[in-house]
């Protein structure tokens, strides 16, 4: 009997997890699907935007602007955006192999972790947290990652920062999220310098008046594609992340509901295990008395 009692406690365990990862598979699928319209409805704006930069940059010359200059001095830097909870799955541990592998290449290079489980695997594989930034709000509105674009912005104009790239997870669907490397400073890695695009068409190049003249509307548009760029990692981010999240649950909650199928079936042979071996007793002392 205690080994009945014994799994019938763990079918209750079981019964337990299971409604706790179900009531999280349905909180997840709720912001999740928020998250990924959010992300989604950003990626035409961001292209747009590196189109315009793009054009303008046939009529001014890229090279002058302090955003786009090589240099040598100050620290490689990285912003790495992992989550402040855990539960979904490997995201995690997928951005603290790719921030290892950053590190192979940049060994002075120091992080700007975003999320306490980035604080946490940025300490694990050795490297100095620059600056953290945990509990960012469930809907990121533009303001709530401003600190972190003035600190890489003004860290690389002043050449505290030599360059800065980005560690984020790529949303791609629901099941499928991939961590992905970008570089953000100096933006001569995006808009190269000098360089026309080729045309396959006949048609002759459109001119294009600009007001004001292109370097000042460059000054302008750079910083704010930087800002953009970060910006919409971010909601990359947060959208794979409640994905993952809730995809992990989804998958708690089928694992458990065959744990409890298996624990039912062994509770059911102990049980009737039992039952029998009570019986050949009693049956065993009629016979006896007879």
């Amino acid at each position: 009997m205690a080994n009945e009692r014994q799994v019938k406690r763990r079918i209750g365990a079981a019964q337990n997890i299971s409604k706790i990862t179900k009531a999280m598979e349905m909180v997840a699928a709720s912001k999740m699907k928020k998250a990924q319209d959010q992300a989604l409805a950003a990626r035409p704006y961001s292209q747009a935007l590196y189109d315009s930069i793009t054009t303008i940059s046939q009529a001014a010359k890229l090279n002058e602007h302090p955003l786009l200059s090589t240099h040598e001095e100050g620290i490689p830097l990285v912003v790495v955006i992992g989550t402040d909870k855990g539960l979904c799955g490997a995201l995690n541990a997928n951005l603290a192999k790719e921030l290892n592998a950053w590190k192979k290449q940049h060994r002075n290079g120091e992080v700007v972790a975003v999320g306490k489980k980035a604080v946490l695997f940025t300490r694990s594989v050795g490297m100095t947290v620059h600056a953290q930034f945990t509990d960012l709000p469930e809907h990121l509105r533009f303001q709530d990652v401003i600190a972190v674009v003035s600190l890489v912005l003004q860290g690389f104009v002043e050449r505290r920062f030599s360059s800065v790239d980005v560690i984020y997870t790529d949303f791609i669907n629901t099941l499928s999220q991939k961590p992905k490397v970008a570089g953000l400073l100096p933006l001569s890695k995006i808009f190269k310098p000098d360089v026309v695009e080729e045309k396959d068409s006949d048609e002759e190049p459109k001119e294009y008046v600009f007001e004001p003249n292109p370097k000042e509307i460059l000054a302008h548009l750079l910083p704010f594609y930087l800002e953009n760029t970060l910006y919409h990692s971010f909601l990359e981010a947060k959208a794979s992340e409640h994905s993952a999240r809730m995809v992990a649950m989804k998958n708690a909650s089928e694992n458990a509901a065959e744990l409890m199928d298996e624990l039912r079936l062994i509770y059911n042979k102990t049980r009737q295990q039992n039952v029998t071996g009570e019986l050949l007793d009693i049956i065993s002392a009629t016979m006896a008395l007879n």
